[in-house]
């Protein structure tokens, strides 16, 4: 109810003069989870300076409503775009603090500042800090009670406008579920765009091994022109759905000579293929002459990117002239297939046709199609995936132009085998001594097959043996403990930790059996050692594990007892001198999709001064423990192929007291 009142009072307060503008009121948090789109409320100034005007002097210019025009899609007569819009929101309530949700639409960037301080900016270049990890066009707004805050923003464009302009208010609510929706409808987008791109990447290592194979040009051409239509299609992935670690303008830098490598490569690959330079040179001449004009082209649009400025102020060049090297390169490399005599001539047009049918496609379909579904209107509506089809299918069929291109050279080198069949038989002791040498070789590499073999599997049996392996001065003690309990009768005392105790070494053979066991596994038995030391050492060891949300317990896998080792070292190097006796932290975080990060922290006495002590049985279990998880670190680099490392530091506070010791072990998974 509250929320339908504020909108009334949005459109009351345009009866007013535009000499005082109103604010947008709101009377604490809606309790109706409703959109209020506020563009008319908003006042609006086009900044057609020709460069980025400040704040400062941007307050000064005369606002306006915004004009019915810049509703709908225009196109603009200059390349560089700025818009401001200004606008106040007011909270009324004496004790609720209003939060909302601003979107001004998908624009090239959007810069938000309130109160005259910068709140944010976002939008396609995804920079600031976002309501929403998932979105990239949200910036959210706090209104304090009974305040009143001023907002402008800035929307910048490059050439043309990505989307008319806009402001709407959402609810966090209401926007966490029109993201939620917008993820559901574009499943099958994302599932087939990831095929794309699975397939591109597929093919151009397929080539590039074939190259290494043969040193044909050919194949590293196509590979060259096959990855960068990947990476395009990976750039249309980031743009569609901001999954990518980088920024709009990290993108827009990969796009301009990635969108440059397609056509240059594609234009090689087709000369290459079609002997062009060295059956015309005259047609070489103008193929180079047009690669030279995309260089240019690249070169100009590079520079304006990294300057942020534009060269030409008129936006004739950039929508009219711009492409016009790479449309020139197309059409006539076209012209030259179709007048090709070759046999390949066939793949190399078709692979073209569908490419140029599938880019004009999104241009011919009629979108009124009734009952489609919202997945399928959300594969429709976004017009780069038909690029990316006609790039794949275009891809497909040079694949099969270099297969029946190796076809071909195999008929050739039958035929030649033929009319060399006379010289065969003079040169069969030949063959015969090589095929002897050849038999001396695959001898000698079986050997050493058998030998890798061997050590391999002493490195599993050294492996088997260590993971059976637990500190007996550690079961000693536990033993000792469960005595001394039912000595003194407290039955109650030894029957739990006779119990975790069991529970333990059980987990330990059970684990033991395998030469990975879930991380889930590995922090229970970690959880259940770490249970009787603290009741040993009668609740003077605090400890605490912390597994980041992202760590994956159940599916991630890891030699077993590798944790453990570290932890008993901090306990009973760091914390077993100290009076008061210490805490022992625990941490795990996946730092990257193969990489898992543990830290080990303990607050005891440090490493020099348990050195100092001398103990006896410190210094026995230490040789024994260390010893252990060096070598199991070892044998696990060799027999997993990983490379699994430890660093200890040496923590001390600025007096240079030792105030602990902390273990970062990284595992790969």
């Amino acid at each position: 109810m509250h929320f339908k009142i504020n909108i009334i009072y949005c459109f009351l307060f345009l009866g007013f003069g535009a000499s005082a503008q109103q604010p947008i009121v709101f009377n604490g948090q809606p309790k109706t989870e409703q959109t209020v789109n506020i563009i008319k409320q908003s006042l609006f100034y086009d900044d057609t300076s020709g460069h980025i005007t400040s704040l400062e002097k941007i307050k000064k210019r005369k606002f306006t409503p915004v004009p019915p025009a810049y509703l709908g899609f225009m196109v603009s007569k200059k390349p560089l775009i700025v818009n401001w819009l200004n606008f106040k929101i007011s909270n009324t309530h004496l004790t609720d603090t209003l939060k909302l949700i601003l979107n001004c639409n998908v624009h090239n960037q959007t810069i938000v500042y309130e109160n005259d301080k910068l709140l944010g900016q976002n939008a396609t270049n995804q920079q600031g800090k976002n309501y929403l990890d998932l979105d990239r066009f949200g910036i959210a707004i706090s209104i304090p009670p009974g305040q009143t805050n001023t907002y402008w923003v800035q929307i910048l464009e490059q050439v043309n406008y990505l989307m008319p302009i806009g402001a709407t208010l959402y609810t966090p609510k209401v926007y966490m579920e029109e993201l939620i929706k917008d993820h559901a409808r574009s499943q099958y987008l994302f599932v087939l765009m990831s095929m794309i791109l699975g397939a591109l990447l597929f093919m151009s290592m397929y080539a590039a091994y074939q190259y290494w194979l043969q040193k044909d040009l050919a194949f590293l051409y196509y590979a060259i022109y096959s990855i960068a239509s990947g990476m395009m299609c990976f750039l249309m992935l980031y743009y569609r759905f901001g999954f990518a670690p980088f920024g709009f303008q990290t993108a827009q830098q990969f796009n301009i000579p990635i969108s440059s490598l397609i056509p240059f490569f594609y234009a090689l690959f087709v000369v290459h293929i079609l002997s062009i330079r060295s059956n015309n040179s005259r047609n070489w001449l103008i193929v180079k002459l047009l690669l030279l004009a995309i260089m240019i082209e690249t070169a100009i649009e590079i520079y304006e990117n990294y300057t942020n400025t534009f060269i030409f102020t008129s936006n004739t060049y950039y929508l009219h002239i711009q492409a016009l090297p790479m449309i020139f390169t197309n059409l006539f490399l076209l012209y030259l297939i179709i007048k090709s005599k070759s046999p390949l001539k066939i793949y190399l047009l078709t692979g073209v046709l569908l490419l140029l049918i599938l880019v004009f496609l999104p241009n011919i379909i009629p979108y009124w199609i009734p009952n489609l579904s919202p997945k399928v209107e959300a594969i429709l509506n976004f017009k780069p995936f038909f690029g990316l089809c006609g790039l794949l299918a275009e891809a497909i069929c040079f694949a099969f132009a270099l297969a029946y291109r190796a076809k071909l050279v195999q008929i050739e080198k039958n035929i030649l085998q033929t009319n060399y069949a006379q010289n065969l038989a003079t040169e069969l002791d030949k063959k015969v001594n090589e095929l002897a040498v050849q038999n001396n070789l695959l001898e000698a590499q079986r050997i050493k097959q058998l030998e890798i073999s061997f050590e391999k599997r002493i490195a599993e049996t050294e492996m088997t043996a260590l993971r059976a392996q637990m500190n007996p001065h550690f079961i000693f003690n536990c033993l000792n403990s469960i005595k001394l309990y039912t000595l003194e009768n407290d039955s109650e005392t030894a029957s739990a930790y006779l119990t975790t105790f069991s529970r333990l070494i059980r987990l330990v053979l059970e684990n033991s059996q395998s030469e990975k066991v879930s991380l889930e596994k590995e922090i229970e038995t970690l959880r259940l050692y770490i249970e009787l030391e603290v009741m040993r050492f009668k609740d003077k060891v605090n400890y605490q594990i912390q597994i980041d949300q992202n760590v994956d317990l159940p599916y991630i896998e890891v030699p077993p007892l590798l944790i453990q080792p570290y932890v008993e070292n901090a306990i009973w190097h760091g914390l077993m001198h100290k009076e008061m006796g210490g805490s022992v932290n625990i941490t795990l975080n996946q730092i990257d999709e193969h990489l898992l990060k543990v830290e080990i922290t303990d607050d005891g006495i440090g490493r020099e001064q348990a050195t100092e002590l001398k103990s006896k049985s410190i210094m026995k279990h230490k040789s024994f423990g260390l010893k252990m998880t060096t070598e199991r670190l070892q044998v696990i680099n060799q027999l997993y192929e990983m490379d699994a490392e430890v660093n200890i530091l040496d923590l001390k506070d600025e007096n240079g007291k030792a105030i602990g010791t902390k273990v970062i072990l990284k595992i790969p998974i």
